[in-house]
């Protein structure tokens, strides 16, 4: 495996919710929550730095990553909301698109989640966009299009 680019910086963010912690981590230029709850700041805290190391030696992915905070919201909204819209967790670009819309019309997210969300999307596909390789096909000179 190829070594981690150098400019893999992260930081942890914990907040108290009610008697428990949730932990943010930010990463390049995004924070990605992980949709769970601690019973202390410390046990939050080292949560959000494993995610962290993983992040700078490069054994995790951002897409991987992305992709994981948008299937923990659809999988706590579809707790919370028996007519989930999906009714399964999206899986290409458009279809996180049109269910992230969805939930922001009915009022399930607010317009900030909703816009982080959509930049998830777009950096968690840009990546895979980004990796396809395009191929020329070679001429077939015995090839003809009028026969």
């Amino acid at each position: 495996m190829a070594a981690p680019p150098a400019d893999r910086n992260g930081t942890v963010v914990c907040q108290r919710s009610g008697e428990r912690w949730t932990v943010e981590v930010q990463l390049a230029e995004h924070t990605i929550a992980l949709h769970r709850s601690f019973p202390t700041e410390d046990a939050a805290r080292r949560a959000g730095e494993q995610v962290v190391t993983e992040w700078r030696q490069g054994d995790a992915m951002l897409r991987d990553l992305l992709l994981r905070e948008l299937a923990a919201t659809y999988r706590t909204l579809r707790e919370k909301f028996k007519t989930m819209q999906p009714p399964t967790v999206p899986a290409t670009r458009a279809a996180w698109e049109r269910a992230i819309g969805t939930w922001e019309e009915l009022g399930w997210i607010a317009a900030p989640d909703a816009t982080r969300y959509r930049e998830h999307v777009q950096s968690a596909f840009e990546a895979v966009a980004a990796a396809v390789r395009r191929h020329r096909l070679a001429a077939d000179a015995e090839y003809d299009p009028t026969s």
